[in-house]
């Protein structure tokens, strides 16, 4: 489990690594480095790619942790939604949906004859 969330979160990021968010810090970090030394040596360009790489990495664990913080709020507000109707409220509503085709089949099937 926790194997398969890591690639989850590594997948993710990698995604969100390569979104238009993502790609214009990353254009904009290697700007500014590349200002900050000579603009065409060897150094200013490592230091340019190296700056944004952070920068597109850093702009994709916000972006995933935004997204996450996105996903709890959702669940938590179905949560309550689910836990502000009793069961009992809810029982009537459940038993007035028409059942889907094989469940209809199964209970013809366990019906007594």
């Amino acid at each position: 489990m926790e194997q398969a969330l890591r690639e989850y979160r590594s997948n993710a990021l990698a995604w969100l690594g390569r979104t238009e968010e993502a790609e214009a810090e990353a254009r904009r970090a290697y700007g500014t480095e590349q200002r900050r030394h000579y603009p065409h040596g060897a150094d200013a360009v490592a230091a340019a790619a190296k700056a944004a790489e952070a920068a597109r990495d850093r702009t994709a664990e916000y972006l995933l942790a935004a997204r996450l913080e996105q996903l709890r709020e959702q669940a938590a507000a179905r949560t309550e939604t689910a836990a502000a109707a009793p069961w009992r409220d809810r029982l009537g509503e459940v038993a007035a949906r028409p059942l889907d085709e094989d469940t209809a089949g199964m209970v013809r099937a366990r019906a007594p004859s």
